[in-house]
């Protein structure tokens, strides 16, 4: 055997011997878990929607009295305080009229305490709207939470799904690397001397070098998506996916069978919910213009040198602002504003739609595509089998057996192309459509 074809033996068992030691499996449920249980995101949208939640709860409280417990303690030698903190004890006499009375009263410690309560009973609907806007946010923090966990979910799916297809392609490589092998070691005419046989050995070479770069592709591309779900809250690397095909897996973890292609995502339902909440927005900005009436009730008590008193008042009182530069357009303005932003999430919920349709076509169009990547790799090993026959036997020469060899090569780069695409189709479909996270992927999770 020459030099050249020993080194290239060698170089062939290297790349055969990068196959992973034995690690533990792991199946996307418990990947899935690991990440929906950890993730800062999943968790700030969860507090959002709780914040979102006592707003509401708070809102609807607006029909309750404001109740409120005053109290305050002073000395004071001014005219008036002392003058009227005697009217509050009940003890003014006709010597404090006296000029000198009035004007240098002695020093006193006057303490006032009062109870009261205030009842709106009409605010131009201001409060009402304002429960209404708090649905409308409440619903739109809860869709988001939904989106959010979809969107990871898509993300984590893409990556382990990947991780598995460039698993099995790598094998793949691998067995085919292995072939090549083989082939370098019972080659015996790859002298320079002999032009044709020295040439498949090149066509050998060539191959080999290619099988190395693919294999370190994809493992770049393995760390790449192992990096990802680390940083989403997966464990640390040690661990292998399950083996999957890329249909087999986004059929049970990403089914377009539960995709309404009529149904929108819950960002676009969310945008909707942001804009009717605009609405009621613009609502309570039109209250400020109508008149705000109600109860009012207090009770007091004032405390000082010449003894204790108590007092009470209640009444109704309306209040109207006739003019307000600051508020003057405030409605038509706020109006403006909720109408643009429902214009636009009409606008973006078309686009979603125009996009879901896409993608479900060329979800379909990869699955067919794969099916017949399938079909012509079956064909191509049974080729292999009848043209390595033929090779042995001298019937064919090493370049147009290599030439097959490269086609294999081909065929399991078109392979692991077509799958990386319909892995990142299937995950952008659940982004941008009611989808539910399927059972199979829930084990537990964030509560």
């Amino acid at each position: 055997m020459t030099t050249i074809a020993q080194n290239l033996f060698l170089g062939l068992a290297v790349l055969a011997g990068t196959i992973p030691a034995r690690a533990e499996t792991l199946s996307f449920q418990t990947v899935w878990e690991q990440i929906t249980t950890t993730s800062p995101a999943q968790e700030a949208a969860a507090l959002k929607a709780q914040s979102a939640e006592v707003g509401l709860s708070n809102a609807k409280k607006h029909w309750l009295p404001r109740v409120y417990l005053e109290a305050r303690s002073a000395r004071t030698n001014e005219s008036g305080a002392v003058l009227f903190g005697f009217l509050g004890q009940r003890k003014v006499g006709a010597a404090d009229f006296s000029p000198d009375s009035l004007n240098h009263p002695e020093a006193q410690t006057q303490t006032r305490g009062a109870l009261g309560l205030d009842l709106v009973l009409y605010e131009g609907g201001s409060k009402q709207a304002q429960v209404r806007m708090y649905q409308q946010v409440a619903e739109a923090e809860k869709l988001s939470v939904k989106q959010m966990q979809i969107e990871q979910y898509g993300q984590a799916g893409f990556a382990y799904g990947m991780m598995a297809s460039l698993k099995k392609q790598k094998l793949k490589l691998l067995d085919l690397g292995e072939q090549v092998s083989k082939l370098v070691k019972g080659y015996q005419l790859g002298q320079k001397s002999n032009p044709v046989g020295y040439s498949g050995l090149l066509g050998m070479k060539s191959l080999a070098i290619r099988i190395a770069g693919l294999v370190e592709q994809i493992e770049a591309q393995e760390n790449a998506s192992l990096r990802a779900l680390i940083e989403m809250g997966a464990k640390e690397a040690g661990w292998t996916p399950e083996s999957f095909d890329a249909r087999a897996f986004t059929n049970r973890y990403f089914p377009v069978s539960q995709i309404n292609p009529e149904e929108a995502s819950p960002k676009s339902m969310a945008q909707l919910s942001g804009a009717k909440a605009l609405v009621e927005t613009s609502k309570m900005a039109k209250a400020h213009s109508l008149p705000r009436a109600g109860l009012f009730a207090e009770s007091s008590v004032f405390d000082g040198s010449r003894g204790t008193a108590n007092a009470y008042t209640a009444g109704l009182y309306l209040q109207w602002s006739l003019f307000d530069p600051s508020s003057t357009g405030k409605y038509k303005e706020a109006k403006l504003n909720a109408l643009a932003t429902e214009k636009m999430a009409q606008a973006l919920l078309q686009q979603e739609n125009t996009e879901r349709q896409g993608l479900l076509e060329m979800e379909r169009s990869l699955r067919s595509s794969l099916q017949k990547l399938d079909e012509s790799e079956g064909l191509l090993a049974e080729q292999t089998q009848v043209s390595s026959t033929l090779f042995k036997n001298g019937s064919i020469g090493a370049l147009q057996f290599v030439e097959l060899l490269n086609r294999r090569t081909d065929l399991i780069a078109q392979q692991t192309e077509a799958e990386a695409s319909l892995l990142k189709t299937s995950s952008s479909l659940a982004a941008k459509s009611k989808f539910e996270i399927p059972e199979a992927a829930q084990s537990g999770g964030r509560k």
